[in-house]
């Protein structure tokens, strides 16, 4: 059995419960020296004070009787159904488990409650406190600490190393890379990169004429006049240039025409022709083999992970700089985008909804695996400590009420 774990307060409680134990006690105990001072008095109000004296007694101990059952055996007397709760502490740990399933996990009755608080609000405020931003802050970089840490281990790299080589050695890269290039022929986005890398290639070649015409001039024959370099030279650059400024500038252009057959007849090849995905399989094998580019992109991340580590431990952590700005952002963005708001409040109602509906038996049922796990009598003693105090109120009911049963009774006997 495991002991529960100490709660605070526990030594304040069990004083104030045997505190409140002794007045239910000195009840019963003046109840007692009524009846024995009444016992063979001849007045009649005495017959009165007896009577009820007699009846609280026998409800004061009966209800002693009941409340100490709960908890343990009365007088240490193994009298059956009594110490319920050590004994039954199993059942009962079940049944609170289904009662908070039932009533307090059911799907419905959780959405309600989320649907009349403003989550969104709520997560906004938190954000923009510092104890909630500090919090944030302070979450991440455990986490990325963990994960540094984590990546830092043999056996993790290992385990990482392993499961991504078999990733990729279950990937064809040929036909990988033919449907990439049918996806950007479909939208187009492979005419949106010509474009880029043909403006590219325009400012490349006017910022480099000097170098291409030292580089051609070294190049060319000795007997070749130095004019006749320059003019050829020239009326070449212009030429490509008036031509890249044409492809750039015309969507339709002829050219551009035929990058596209070329890139959809590539995105075939790659997909259906054996050679093309032998020679993919073959490079990426070469990948997996190659130990010096395992062992250069490890260094690399090596260098990553020490700078990232150094800057989290400053206190003007770059990071954190920007967790925080981020922070900020989003809050700030947030509070003042109602409709975003109304969208995540939806979603994060749908979905605890959801969760708490899928898995409330596995909620509730950490109720009753904690309870089967604590010993018997030391549960009791906590439940004791925790309700003792208000069943005390119970046996202070029933003496008097026993009391006044009494007169009742007396009444009974004497005027019928």
């Amino acid at each position: 059995m495991v002991e529960p774990v100490a709660l605070p307060g526990e030594t304040d409680k069990a004083l104030q419960l045997r505190r409140m134990k002794r007045i239910p006690l000195l009840l019963l105990c003046l109840m007692a020296v009524i009846f024995f001072l009444t016992l063979h008095s001849p007045y009649a109000w005495a017959a009165w004070l007896h009577a009820f004296a007699e009846a609280g007694m026998v409800g004061a101990l009966a209800d002693w009787f009941a409340v100490v059952a709960l908890f343990r055996h009365p007088l240490g007397l193994p009298i059956p159904h009594t110490a319920i709760i050590p004994n039954r502490k199993n059942d009962i740990g079940e049944s609170m488990s289904r009662f908070v399933a039932d009533h307090f996990l059911e799907p419905e009755v959780v959405r309600k409650k989320l649907q009349s608080t403003n989550l969104a609000a709520f997560v906004v405020s938190w954000l923009k406190s510092d104890k909630g931003r500090r919090s944030v802050e302070d979450l991440s970089v455990a986490v990325l600490r963990w994960a540094l840490g984590a990546l830092h281990e043999k056996r993790v790299r290992r385990f990482l190393s392993r499961l991504s080589s078999k990733q990729l050695a279950d990937i064809s890269l040929a036909p990988l890379l033919g449907n990439t290039l049918e996806w950007l022929v479909r939208g187009q986005r492979h005419q949106q990169i010509l474009t880029q890398v043909l403006r590219y290639t325009i400012v490349l070649v006017h910022d480099n004429r000097d170098a291409i015409r030292a580089r051609v001039q070294k190049e060319s024959p000795w007997w070749l006049p130095g004019f006749v370099d320059d003019r050829i030279l020239k009326t070449m650059l212009e030429r490509i240039e008036h031509q890249l400024f044409e492809m750039a500038l015309d969507q339709d252009h002829h050219l551009r025409g035929k990058f596209n057959q070329w890139v959809q007849n590539l995105a075939h090849e790659l997909k259906n022709n054996p050679e093309h995905q032998r020679l993919g399989d073959d490079f990426k094998q070469q990948l997996l083999d190659n130990d010096e580019l395992q062992d250069y992109l490890y260094g690399l991340w090596r260098e990553l992970a020490g700078n990232i580590e150094t800057d989290i431990e400053k206190p003007d952590s770059v990071i954190k700089q920007h967790v925080g700005q981020w922070l900020e952002n989003v809050a700030e963005e947030l509070d003042n985008d109602p409709e975003m708001q109304t969208w995540v409040n939806a979603w994060l109602v749908n979905s605890i909804t959801m969760v708490v509906g899928r898995n409330s038996a596995q909620i509730a049922s950490l109720i009753s695996d904690t309870v089967k796990s604590w010993d018997g009598m030391d549960t009791s003693r906590r439940v004791e400590l925790a309700i003792g105090r208000d069943l005390q109120f119970i046996r202070i009911n029933g003496t008097l009420v026993g009391g006044l049963v009494g007169l009742l009774i007396h009444a009974v006997k004497i005027y019928i």
